[in-house]
């Protein structure tokens, strides 16, 4: 219908301005860069036109021209909070955080209902380790349906004793969070009473070998009566206000069996390092494609002498493997049902090569050393420029000069394997 009304009125500005926003929502941003620009060669382009050229020009990552949109934009309407919001995202997007804070700030200031400023002004905050700032702007997230509302029992928990009292912690968010944030919970065991932990299915077995809580209940079934509850991503709010204050994390190791269940698996190996490899997190994640990969580069990078890869990876991205017919890599996938199978798993390898994904907070919390190769916009758990994690010890990061430079990545990572060969092999626990 747009482009047949096009046809009619080329030159409307109006008509350009909705073609660019339906592009851009078919995921199309070079078509809808072409129409923004077609409505501002007009008179009377409205300062929206500008901010929505300038959130395409984010998309293609021309972070730059896509802030001097929006400029623009501002400089036609300074007191309009979304368009202080979509600068703040071309910001952040380019990683210019501390900027980014400041143009949510303002777009609060101008918009105080906003749905999702304070929730990117959180990510900015966290990105730098400004954890008390950050987790303040986090609970956002109950308010502004990124966690979905649902009826759960008893009051908010906010952090005191409960002795003879029912704590109840809710599930949220990934895999990942959910390990993360569990090192939080033996604090809040220790404050006394009766600790209940709803956990996802997959992570349940687990939690409950780790001891974390009186009870644990699986995710999606009813919910029992609870004093208090409190969703797991807020825990951090109550209980670190900086990185020096964060918890060890807790260990969420495999049970014997089924650690013993993968001994016959890993023995052909003995005398090469046992690596395993994961290139891409859940396809289901709407960003997954920026922070994975493909398997081919695994193989160039590390499949080197003295070195037996095993892959890990899940799901639809696991189909490489076999189209590769890479002999050279064992495959695990299909032994791996939940993760309690992957914690068997990792308990045998020497170390985790892999993208950014929820195994890589599994393999921190059981110490395994563990390196995790990332794009240019990593999430905000690994920090700025860090190459190591305060969440994780064992954990080591590596970062790219530039968007798009997973060809430095591994070629970082590749000339590390390398020094991990000629140093002596550690004994595994």
């Amino acid at each position: 219908m747009l482009r047949a009304a096009l046809r009619l009125h080329p030159q409307s500005v109006i008509l350009n301005n909705a073609c660019g926003v339906m592009q851009a929502a078919l995921g199309r941003p070079r078509d809808a860069v072409a129409h923004y620009r077609q409505a501002l060669r007009q008179e009377g382009a409205e300062p929206g036109v500008w901010t929505n050229l300038g959130n395409a020009l984010t998309t293609l990552k021309l972070f730059d021209s896509a802030v001097a949109c929006h400029d623009a934009a501002l400089a036609r309407a300074p007191n309009d909070g979304l368009l202080h919001y979509n600068r703040g995202i071309s910001l952040a997007e380019a990683g210019h955080h501390g900027a980014a804070i400041a143009a949510f700030t303002a777009a609060l200031r101008h918009a105080p209902d906003h749905p999702m400023a304070a929730w990117d002004r959180a990510r900015s905050y966290l990105h730098l380790g400004n954890l008390a700032a950050g987790w303040a702007d986090y609970e956002v997230r109950l308010r502004n349906g990124l966690v979905p509302p649902r009826a759960v029992p008893g009051t908010r928990w906010e952090g005191q004793p409960y002795a003879g009292r029912r704590l109840l912690l809710l599930a949220e968010q990934g895999f990942g969070d959910m390990i993360w944030v569990s090192r939080f919970i033996a604090h809040v065991k220790a404050l006394g009473g009766d600790l209940i932990v709803e956990s996802p299915p997959e992570l349940a077995g687990l939690h409950r070998a780790a001891g974390l809580a009186d009870r644990v209940v699986i995710q999606g079934d009813a919910l029992p009566p609870a004093d208090f509850h409190l969703w797991q991503c807020s825990l951090p709010g109550l209980l670190a206000d900086s990185i020096a204050a964060l918890p060890p994390a807790v260990e969420l190791t495999p049970t014997p069996s089924v650690r013993a269940r993968f001994q016959p698996i890993f023995a052909p190996a003995d005398g090469k390092l046992k690596v395993g490899i994961i290139w891409s997190g859940s396809t289901s994640f709407g960003r997954n494609s920026e922070r994975a990969t493909r398997l081919a580069p695994f193989i160039d990078a590390f499949d080197l002498p003295g070195v037996q890869l095993y892959s890990l990876q899940k799901g639809p991205p696991a189909q490489e493997l076999a189209d590769a017919a890479a002999d050279t890599v064992v495959d695990l996938g299909p032994l791996l049902q939940g993760f309690d199978d992957t914690a068997g798993a990792l308990s045998h390898l020497d170390l985790i090569i892999m993208t950014d994904s929820a195994v890589a907070h599994l393999a921190g919390t059981m110490q395994r050393p563990v390196w995790v190769l990332l794009g240019r916009n990593a999430h905000w758990l690994w920090l700025a420029e860090r190459t190591d994690s305060p969440w994780y010890p064992s954990m080591r990061l590596f970062r790219p000069r530039g968007e798009d430079d997973w060809s430095f990545v591994f070629d970082q990572a590749a000339k590390a394997l390398w020094h991990r060969l000629e140093q002596p092999r550690p004994v595994l626990r």
